[in-house]
């Protein structure tokens, strides 16, 4: 048996090498080419105020004022200006991508910056790498209670079918248990093809997808042991790097990071700065496996000290039982609006016919309607695309949590501003390519877009029952003692 497992984990490895082989060779050949085509753009076509209509853009309600124009290559004019169609019922846009190019644009970084140190330099660069094949098709997710498989795998943008799918040939994942692990991949076509169920600390559960759509499970009993260990440390040129120094693997280090992530800004922890980590790893032969849990830590940054302890519960709070993470409104809006365009990852366009995606919801208010924020956040961008999104805002809430607003009429936000739920940040219009006016929002987990209307936000239902909180409170301290330095 445990050469069994031995052979099913070197298998699982052997996958990601070549995984990232591919990958690494696909992101050379996308950054060549997208020089190669800069290079073509910049000798052959002149700059001007002319941008070329594909058919896709050929919806267009036709309305034309002065205040926007675009004009097509055989001097057709179509309109993208904030004239008011409330009467459109199906106030719509087929190009919110964000492909084309920015006529206006105000951005800050709000990304890792690597160190001036060559040696970590190449540390960070390494982990950039690995976090940008980990964003793009892997995903880990520890289980709080009252979730259900959808909502574990909606963190990568997959619909209820897939959860459906599963259920129904293997019922036993309707009974999830808080602190129960997931590991997933998704395939070129963004499909589920790899699921890794921590059951308990003796049982893994492994669902591969199979030919004809299905799956094939493999259920392993483990044989290892598990132990608690504490890890301290001083950051000298990354927390990331210092904590995989001291053999956390990616997985345990990015679930430290969503812990930590409403506390404090990993990126603008400093050298020097203490860490102390409390985690449960699985050992087999007296080796790490890669299985874990971090169960608390404590970082002191700039005199202040930041703890998040896990409960019962699988969710993290501070030492007084104070929930960490931030509520979550579900829309933008002051008041509730008509969907004009719902969240659908078939959709179809209605010239061409091809699926093309739409990745947020449309809410059909009039030009001029106040966007709310609906989560703490900083505004990561505030651009202009007169052949695609029009005006739109970025805001970044979290390393996780990500929101969009497209099509607005003027924004009331710059880069760089840091704002509290229900502030106000832009107003709608009818910017851009849209049929009329209307809202596109987008709600982005780990960069993938996924249903604001049915995810199950963060911050809600976090709190504890009173016995809850008192057992958790006890665990605190017995954690904190462990995690003094």
């Amino acid at each position: 048996m445990v050469q069994h497992i031995k052979l099913a984990r070197e298998r699982r490895k052997r996958k990601s090498r070549i995984k990232a082989v591919i990958f690494f060779f696909a992101l050379f050949c996308l950054i060549v080419g997208g020089i190669l085509t800069l290079k073509n753009t910049a000798e052959n076509k002149p700059l001007a105020t002319t941008v070329d209509i594909s058919v896709d853009n050929q919806y267009k309600a036709l309305a034309p004022t002065e205040a926007e124009k675009i004009t097509s290559k055989d001097g057709q004019t179509l309109s993208t200006a904030n004239h008011d169609t409330n009467s459109n019922l199906d106030a719509t846009s087929y190009d919110d991508d964000l492909l084309a190019v920015d006529d206006e644009v105000d951005e800050v970084d709000l990304s890792d910056k690597l160190p001036e140190d060559a040696q970590s330099a190449l540390d960070d660069l390494l982990d950039a790498m690995d976090q940008a094949k980990r964003i793009t098709d892997q995903f880990s997710y520890t289980v709080v209670r009252g979730d259900k498989l959808k909502d574990v795998l909606e963190m990568s943008g997959l619909e209820d079918e897939t959860s459906k799918k599963l259920i129904a040939s293997y019922p036993e994942l309707k009974n999830l248990k808080a602190g129960q692990q997931f590991y997933w991949i998704l395939n070129n076509e963004n499909e589920l093809e790899y699921l890794n169920w921590l059951v308990s600390e003796k049982e893994e559960r492994i669902y591969e997808l199979k030919d004809a759509g299905k799956f094939a499970r493999q259920i392993i009993e483990k044989k290892s042991i598990w132990k608690k260990d504490v890890l301290k440390g001083k950051i000298e040129s990354s927390l990331r790097a210092s904590l995989r120094n001291l053999g956390l693997n990616n997985r345990q280090i990015n679930q430290l990071s969503t812990a930590l992530q409403w506390q404090v800004n990993i990126a603008k922890l400093s050298k020097g700065d203490n860490f102390a980590v409390l985690v449960t790893r699985e050992y087999l032969d007296n080796k790490l496996t890669g299985q874990g849990n971090v169960d608390a830590i404590h970082i002191t940054h700039s005199g202040a000290s930041y703890y998040a302890i896990q409960a019962d519960n699988g969710r993290y709070y501070n030492r007084q039982g104070e929930t960490i993470g931030k509520g979550f409104a579900r829309t933008p809006l002051q008041r509730q609006a008509r969907i004009s365009s719902p969240f659908n990852p078939a959709r179809r366009h209605p010239v061409t016919g091809r699926v093309r995606p739409h990745k947020g919801v449309d809410f059909a208010v009039p030009v001029g309607t106040p966007v709310i924020l609906p989560a703490d956040g900083i505004v990561e961008k505030v651009a202009y695309q007169a052949g695609g999104a029009g005006r739109y805002i970025v805001v970044r809430h979290s390393r996780e949590y990500q929101t969009i607003y497209m099509h607005l009429s003027k924004p009331l936000v710059k880069a760089g501003q840091s704002l509290k739920r229900g502030e106000r940040i832009a107003l709608t219009g009818n910017t851009g390519i849209s049929t009329g006016a209307h809202l596109h929002y987008e709600f982005h987990i780990n960069g993938r877009a996924v249903n604001p209307m049915t995810i199950k936000l963060p911050g809600t239902n976090s709190g504890m029952a009173d016995r809850e909180r008192k057992n958790f409170l006890v665990k605190a301290k017995s954690a904190e003692r462990f995690l003094k330095f």
